[in-house]
């Protein structure tokens, strides 16, 4: 899918005008978001990757087969940087999910190789408040044995009721097709609520 990294935006007056649909990705610091950009889009540097927690200090954006932005948002939780900045971070990331209206869906990323965090568990019962449409990757699944492998889903469906959920591994080269069929769901759903024109 041809992708164009369009900006990086620390307030929401910064995002592009118009109404193409938008779909962000949250998780925490370091759970692979860039790198779940970069295979989804099969571009291996579109979006960098960094082995330093909290890297991503902004909303991110990239325009997608110029008819959605893919806005990766920055991870929540530990990162190296003042308490000042992290508060901050998180206000863009609220104020992100409640008011942009082009907002079609939401991938939250979870580290599958461990269990799910307080942080991501608060995060998806934020996004639930706010009636958004959620898909949850379950990222990492190469470092799980196989019987862990199929207890994942049953596992976590507890935890995070009532969603769509994609196993990934960008090691393994699992998940993309998945998830762009997920993505596309969400956009025709998009369309097909729109207002008929007059």
């Amino acid at each position: 899918m041809p992708a164009v990294f369009i900006k990086s935006a620390t307030q929401l007056d910064q995002l592009p005008e118009g109404n193409k649909p938008h779909i962000a990705i949250v998780g925490r610091s370091n759970v692979g978001k860039s790198t779940l950009v970069n295979q989804l889009t099969k571009q291996t540097d579109l979006a960098r990757v960094s082995a330093k927690p909290g890297h991503t200090q902004a909303m991110n954006i990239y325009e997608i087969d110029k008819r959605y932005y893919l806005v990766d948002l920055p991870g929540f939780g530990f990162a190296k940087t003042s308490k000042v900045q992290r508060a901050d971070f998180q206000d863009m990331i609220a104020d992100y999910l409640r008011e942009t209206e082009q907002l079609k869906m939401v991938i939250l990323i979870v580290d599958a190789s461990i269990p799910p965090t307080v942080l991501d568990e608060e995060m998806f019962g934020f996004l639930e408040s706010l009636e958004l449409p959620i898909t949850v990757v379950l990222n990492k699944i190469d470092k799980l044995k196989a019987n862990d492998l199929k207890k994942l889903i049953p596992t976590m469906t507890p935890i995070f009721p009532n969603v769509t959920f994609v196993q990934h591994s960008s090691v393994l080269g699992k998940g993309r097709g998945e998830l762009t069929d997920v993505i596309e769901r969400a956009l025709r759903h998009a369309t097909s609520s729109l207002p008929p024109q007059i």
